[in-house]
């Protein structure tokens, strides 16, 4: 009797139990809201980019967790977009998300250096970003000096704008021009004659032999001084705002 009793007692915990794994077999595990849902941020770089979908920290797969209402997981241009998604599969509910694909700030920029000639000049400003050659107005602008005549160093901003960002300050440089007309002769009258300086530069003489004297370009002999000696005199123009020093050595024959 006792037995029986057993027996009985076990089938009914069985048959209890039954429905119970039965259900934990078929039944599906709860679906996740899509409300929590953040796209990620871009940034531009001149081509079509695609944001991505996170929720609860694991990237979504469009068309199999989720698919897209209304607007683009692509853009290109820099700025704000905004996307409405439903959820499928393990996913469930609906939202609408934003991101944004931010300006481009690493671009690079150059101005063409020039040579003082006398006139204005415009120097050739160059903004890349990578290969692409940026285009004023459109990309970046400028402020600062990007015309000037006169020798010196001179500084220029360029600021991104629309999908590009941030300043960079550059110089560029007009420099010395050099003094390319300069003639020295000496006429038979111990005158040294030097033309073609321009900017009235500064002309000055030194002779290599101290008893030899040259003064405006005048050449004085001293006593003791033999005829046919040889002398080295340099004739120097100096360095003016636009042009460069110059120098250059003859050699005088007493006579």
């Amino acid at each position: 009797m006792k037995n029986l009793k057993k027996l009985l007692a076990i089938v009914v915990c069985i048959a209890m139990m039954v429905p119970t794994v039965a259900f934990a077999a078929t039944s599906s595990p709860a679906k996740v809201n899509v409300k929590s849902a953040t796209a990620k941020s871009l940034t531009y770089n001149a081509k079509s980019q695609t944001t991505t979908i996170v929720v609860n920290g694991k990237t979504l797969t469009l068309n199999k967790d989720f698919k897209v209402v209304s607007g683009s997981l692509k853009a290109t241009k820099a700025g704000t977009y905004t996307v409405k998604i439903k959820g499928i599969g393990n996913y469930s509910g609906d939202t609408t998300v934003k991101y944004t694909v931010n300006a481009q700030q690493s671009y690079k920029a150059t101005a063409a250096a020039k040579t003082y000639n006398a006139k204005n000049q415009t120097t050739k400003v160059t903004v890349k970003y990578g290969n692409t050659v940026l285009k004023r107005g459109t990309d970046y602008k400028i402020t600062g000096v990007t015309k000037a005549k006169n020798a010196g160093k001179y500084k220029i901003t360029v600021k991104g704008i629309n999908n590009y960002k941030g300043t960079k300050t550059i110089y560029y440089t007009i420099n010395k021009a050099a003094q390319k007309s300069v003639k020295v002769k000496v006429n038979a009258s111990k005158k040294i004659t030097v033309s073609g300086v321009k900017a009235k530069a500064k002309v000055t003489y030194k002779s290599a032999n101290k008893k030899v004297k040259v003064k405006n370009g005048k050449i004085t002999v001293g006593k003791g001084v033999k005829k046919g000696t040889k002398v080295r005199i340099t004739v120097k123009v100096a360095a003016t705002k636009n042009y460069k020093a110059y120098s250059k050595s003859i050699i005088y024959k007493v006579k």
